[in-house]
């Protein structure tokens, strides 16, 4: 008697895990985003198991063995808001499903790459000015970086010499060492570079300028990093700030031709009233005479008096 029960209790959980089986169904479908494209990489799951699968490169998904009678599929994809969707699992024939995404505005948000990592924008505590090509040129200036006065919060520009091409005094939130330079980094199209790699003498007591080579009309944007984060990008080199300079670059189709051009004259304020020739051969005599002397005196250079009488 025990036997014949045994074997009918295992007869029936045979019987069951058959039915079961048999009643087990596929789940398919497409996902596409908010503009009907399909959408690969969105995972898609039955709620309360882990029964799913991946959408591939044409949006397509499919979950086998799912339990037959009402199922909730879960859909997720990162920066799409989550779609929960009721179906009701037949004991036969396959479950087609298309769904359509949704942005979750409220979620994404700007990241920004910086030197160190990558950060939340609103995260970057970073102090950075930008100043446009057309802030740069909307009045001459000797060199772009004198270009940059009064164009940037923080930076300060002192125009050294009125030389064509001579180099600006830059500080950035003020002098950061007593004894050290306090010349910003610059970097031009991701090349640092300082202005003492170039010194090849003076002109009127103003170093050269490597920057002076620099077209303010073919610079896109000039970026200045004013915090010590700057120092985690160049490090040291990067203490006193850093000026970043983007060059200009091809964009598009076609010829574009640009002209621009600057003309200017000056008139002396207070021009002096030279002597002529005789004039100053009678100053030059007096003062001779003044200290002592006798006779004509001797001129420079061994000049004679006759000459330069008939000199102007």
């Amino acid at each position: 008697m025990k036997k014949l029960l045994l074997h009918s209790f295992w007869g029936l959980f045979v019987l069951l895990l058959t039915t079961l089986s048999m009643q087990a169904q596929t789940i398919s479908g497409v996902v596409n985003d908010e503009n009907g494209v399909p959408m690969p990489g969105v995972t898609v799951r039955i709620d309360g198991t882990t029964n799913g699968d991946a959408t591939d490169l044409e949006g397509k998904y499919e979950i086998k063995d799912a339990p037959v009678g009402e199922q909730v599929l879960v859909f997720t994809f990162v920066g799409y808001t989550e779609l929960r969707e009721t179906v009701n699992v037949p004991p036969e024939g396959a479950v087609t499903l298309n769904r359509d995404m949704k942005v979750d505005s409220e979620t994404l948000e700007e990241f920004v790459v910086v030197g160190y990592g990558v950060q939340r924008k609103r995260e970057v505590t970073g102090s950075i000015e930008k100043v446009t090509t057309k802030e740069l040129t909307d009045i001459p200036t000797p060199s772009f970086e004198a270009g940059l006065q009064g164009k940037a919060a923080g930076v300060q520009v002192t125009q050294g010499s009125g030389l064509a091409g001579s180099a600006s005094v830059i500080r950035v939130r003020g002098i950061a060492s007593i004894s050290a330079a306090g010349d910003p980094l610059y970097v031009v199209d991701g090349i640092p570079i300082t202005q003492d790699y170039f010194l090849n003498g003076s002109d009127g007591g103003m170093n050269n300028n490597p920057l002076a080579t620099i077209n303010p009309n073919d610079i896109e944007s000039v970026e200045i990093l004013k915090d010590a984060a700057a120092t985690g990008i160049y490090g040291s080199r990067g203490a006193n700030g850093v000026i970043l300079i983007t060059t200009k670059s091809g964009t598009g189709t076609g010829w574009h031709f640009n002209l621009s051009t600057r003309h200017g004259f000056s008139v002396p304020t207070a021009r002096p009233d030279m002597l002529n020739s005789s004039q100053y051969l009678q100053l030059y005599q007096e003062a001779w005479e003044n200290d002592g002397n006798v006779g004509l005196a001797p001129l420079p250079k061994n000049i004679s008096w006759e000459d330069a009488r008939n000199t102007n």
